[in-house]
């Protein structure tokens, strides 16, 4: 059980990381100094620092909190659409849930996954947790492919990198930097639903 000073001290650090991220989002990595982050956490400069050591302390305690998130979330979607596969649902209207799912979950972390995909890359600690974070992720939901969809596991792995792909996409770029044209949303995820269950399922 907690002591009060210890809940304090774990909220205190939860306010600086949550800023931290809040930052990333909202301006990028040279949005998230020490001061602006003490400033949204309502601390001090020195709380942080005696808290992560230094800015590069805090940046690699907020990756794992969005990898974390990231990953619980996808955890979850797939719970729930294996769930709704048990009770009788069809394949394609849940695979086209989770394709929606999955591009919401990379456009809500548009600004942390911008930063630690591409604005930390080449940065050897940065780079491990990115690659070891990817390779959770990919092994999750090849994983329920395989499991739920009888998929071939090669298969399985290249539709992973069909979602990664796509998705990266979405969380790295806003939409009118991607094409000049605009096309609707469910149309969207419909259309990656379809690709997914092609190479899942060799219907094309």
């Amino acid at each position: 059980m907690r002591t009060p000073a210890q809940s304090r001290s774990a909220s205190s650090a939860d306010r600086m990381l949550e800023a931290t991220k809040t930052l990333l989002e909202q301006g990028g990595l040279t949005a998230a100094t020490v001061a602006a982050v003490a400033r949204a956490a309502r601390t001090s400069n020195g709380s942080l620092y005696h808290r992560f050591g230094d800015r590069a302390g805090l940046l690699l305690a907020t990756q794992r909190r969005a990898y974390d998130e990231v990953v619980g979330e996808t955890v979850a979607a797939l719970t729930h659409a294996e769930q709704a596969l048990a009770g009788g649902a069809d394949a394609t209207d849940t695979v086209t849930g989770l394709a929606g799912t999955a591009l919401a979950i990379f456009a809500r972390h548009h600004g942390t996954l911008r930063t630690f995909l591409v604005e930390m890359n080449g940065q050897p600690e940065f780079d491990r947790a990115t690659e070891g974070f990817l390779h959770t992720l990919s092994t999750t939901v090849t994983r329920w492919l395989r499991d739920q969809l009888d998929a071939d596991p090669q298969d399985a792995e290249a539709a992973w990198r069909v979602l990664f792909a796509i998705g990266a996409a979405q969380g790295l770029f806003d939409d009118g930097q991607v094409s000049p044209t605009a096309v609707d949303p469910a149309r969207f995820t419909a259309a990656v639903a379809r690709a997914v269950l092609a190479v899942v399922l060799r219907t094309a």
